[in-house]
């Protein structure tokens, strides 16, 4: 450790001293160094020496890489050379030379390494130009960094561990679900025989749609740990999307019958062709209506259009529903986040499927965006390019 006895900037051979400099170096609230272009350490201060552990009559004369790891110091010759080299360049013009800051290691005298953060820079001086170098400890930062990481790490095999488990218990919990709705519906078809009681056929056909809606709650939560967990698969083929979108406006026509809606399908004259994921589309268009069935009320339209230009395909549901707040709007495909209205606040969900199908969507090489009026309804639009770029997965 430097003496006090000691200068706090020790004179060279060539008569370097601290007037030689623009500034006073132990007014330079951090450790530094000075070097020549040759990298000649010419002075240090006391700072650099409670930092580094070295006397400055120690430091001058010798190279200034000592003051780096071995394996650093030959590029910090490069560094200084380049540098070096930038103030040739600019040495014609009015531009001025900005400090170089680079995050490094320094070597302390016992020979132990710490990370500081550097900034060099070229200064004029009586005795030609001579390099700048402070040093401020970074150990702090270094451990906050780690830290950070580390916690990042275990947040992530936290959110590993959950999507793994969610994938296992929905698998679990919709095998008995099937048993479920295949015995309802042999029961509420009479497939054995006559029910008892007329009353037992409602009974039953409760059981078979909350069994079903508990089956859609589940397959979600599957895709979401298939998603989170990079283990979606898609299988892209060229598709009539015409006809895709056609079976999902047979599949929800008696749904949104029932809640006395009116169902459009608006459909180019000819057909459109896209490599899509044809489960994966129908999912997410089924998904989107009825969602759009869910947030409207009887009276209302809902209309499913595709059209195609020379921007590529778009799929469209929109409906007259009550709208989405823009408060909700700006988040509305994040995970957790239920769209539904002050009105409706048992519409049932748990946040997930916009989240599913924005990630499916992107998943095809398309987008989802949505505009919603309060009050009016809203149109959720699925855009494809020309040519949707193939996964990884599926090259």
């Amino acid at each position: 450790m430097e003496k006090d006895s000691d200068p706090p900037f020790a004179v060279s051979a060539d008569g370097v001293n601290q007037t030689d400099l623009p500034i006073p170096i132990d007014a330079v609230p951090d450790p530094l160094v000075v070097f020549d272009a040759e990298g000649i350490i010419r002075g240090a201060n006391r700072l650099l020496g409670g930092l580094l552990g070295f006397n400055a009559s120690e430091l001058i004369g010798q190279p200034v890489e000592m003051l780096y790891p071995d394996a650093d110091r030959s590029a910090h010759r490069s560094v200084r050379q380049t540098f070096l080299s930038r103030a040739s360049d600019l040495s014609h013009t009015s531009d001025t030379l900005q400090p170089m800051r680079r995050e490094v290691f320094a070597r302390k005298r016992s020979g132990a390494l710490i990370p500081v953060e550097l900034s060099m820079m070229l200064v004029p001086t009586a005795v030609g130009a001579m390099f700048t170098a402070s040093m401020r400890d970074a150990s702090r930062h270094v451990e906050i960094e780690k830290a950070l990481t580390e916690a990042a790490d275990e947040a992530d095999a936290a959110n590993v561990a959950k999507s793994r488990f969610l994938g296992t218990m929905s698998h679990e919990l919709r095998t008995p679900l099937n048993a479920i709705i295949g015995f309802s519906e042999m029961i509420q078809h009479e497939t054995l025989g006559p029910l008892p009681h007329v009353k037992y056929a409602d009974y039953v056909q409760t059981i078979g749609v909350s069994a079903r809606l508990l089956l859609d709650l589940i397959n979600e939560l599957i895709d979401l740990s298939l998603i989170e967990d990079n283990s979606l698969r898609l299988k892209l083929e060229p598709s009539n999307i015409n006809e895709i979108l056609d079976e999902c406006r047979s599949v929800i026509a008696q749904k949104a019958q029932t809640q006395g809606l009116k169902l459009r399908l608006l459909l180019p004259k000819g057909p459109v062709a896209h490599p899509v994921d044809p489960q994966r589309l129908r999912q997410v268009v089924l998904n989107l209506l009825s969602n759009a069935i869910k947030f409207t009320d009887a009276g209302g339209t809902i209309t499913l259009a595709l059209s195609e230009d020379a921007a590529g395909m778009k799929i469209q549901v929109a409906d007259t529903g009550t709208g989405i707040a823009p408060s909700v709007l700006e988040n509305i495909f994040d995970l957790y986040v239920r769209s539904e209205a002050d009105r409706n606040v048992t519409a049932g969900g748990l946040g997930i499927g916009l989240h599913v199908s924005k990630r499916l969507t992107e998943a095809m090489g398309g987008t989802i965006n949505i505009a919603s009026t309060l009050g009016e309804g809203s149109t959720i639009t699925l855009s494809f390019p020309p040519n949707t770029a193939i996964p990884a997965n599926e090259r």
